[in-house]
C-alpha cells in the first residue's frame, strides 16, 4: 500500500514526467518484442524503467477514494460546527429552525451518498474519458493500444484527488487540475498536438451543446405539431 501511495503522489507531483516515462516504457517494450535480439534484452537494465511507473486505474480509484473520505470527514465536521453555531442564534421550535435541521440532514445524506457511490462515479467518468481518447486517437491515427494508453492517462490524471485535502477550494482545484492533467497526458503520453489535445478536452462541452441542440429541436417539433 505504501508503494501504491508513493506512486500515486509521484504521479500527482510529477505528472508530465510520469506520462513521458509511460510512453518511453511502452515504446521500449514494443522495440524489444519486435526485434527479438538478445542485445536489446541485455540493455533493459540500462533503460532503468521501473516495473511500476505511475498507478493503475484500480490503484488510482482506491487512493482517490481515501482522499474523498478524508474530504467528507472534515466537511462533516464543518457542517456540524455550522449547525451548532446556527442553533445557538436561532429560536427553537420555529419554521426557520426546522428548515435548518432539514437542510443539515439533507446535506449529510448527500455527502454520505457521494462517498458510497464514488467508485461507481469514478469508473463511469474514467471510462467516459477513455472512450473519448480512444476515438480521437483513432481519428488522428496514433499508434498503439489507444484504450490502454487512455486508461494510463486518465489514471494518472485522477491523482488530482489529492487536492481534496485543501479545505473549501479543494474540489474546484481538483476539477480544474484534472482537465489540465488529462491535457498534459495527451501531449506527453499520446503525442497529441496542442490543437488536438484541446479538441479532446472540449469534446464533453461539444457533446453537451449538441444534446441541448437536439433537445431544443425536439421540443420545437413537438410544439409546432411535427
Amino acid at each position: 500500500m505504501n508503494e501504491i501511495l508513493n506512486n500515486y503522489l509521484h504521479s500527482f507531483l510529477h505528472p508530465w514526467q510520469t506520462q513521458e516515462l509511460l510512453r518511453s516504457k511502452r515504446a521500449y517494450n514494443v522495440e524489444v518484442e519486435n526485434s527479438g535480439q538478445l542485445e536489446l534484452v541485455e540493455r533493459r537494465e540500462e533503460k532503468q524503467f521501473s516495473e511500476d511507473v505511475g498507478v493503475t486505474f484500480e490503484q488510482s480509484l482506491i487512493v482517490s477514494w481515501l482522499f474523498v473520505i478524508f474530504n467528507a470527514v472534515y466537511s462533516l465536521i464543518g457542517m456540524f460546527m455550522g449547525l451548532h453555531l446556527f442553533e445557538s442564534f436561532s429560536v427553537p421550535n420555529t419554521l426557520i429552525s426546522y428548515s435548518q435541521s432539514l437542510l443539515g440532514f439533507t446535506s449529510i445524506f448527500f455527502l454520505v451518498l457521494k462517498v458510497v457511490f464514488f467508485p461507481l462515479v469514478f469508473w463511469l467518468y474514467g471510462k467516459f474519458w477513455v472512450n473519448i481518447i480512444k476515438v480521437f486517437a483513432g481519428l488522428f491515427e496514433k499508434e498503439g493500444d489507444a484504450e490502454k494508453i487512455g486508461l494510463d492517462i486518465v489514471s494518472q490524471a485522477f491523482t488530482t484527488h489529492t487536492l481534496l485535502v485543501i479545505p473549501i477550494i479543494g474540489l474546484l482545484l481538483h476539477r480544474v487540475a484534472n482537465l489540465v492533467y488529462i491535457f498534459g497526458g495527451l501531449r506527453k503520453n499520446l503525442g497529441f498536438s496542442v490543437m488536438q489535445a484541446t479538441l479532446v478536452i472540449l469534446c464533453p462541452l461539444f457533446l453537451i451543446l449538441f444534446s441541448f441542440f437536439l433537445m431544443t429541436i425536439s421540443i420545437g417539433m413537438m410544439l409546432t405539431g411535427f
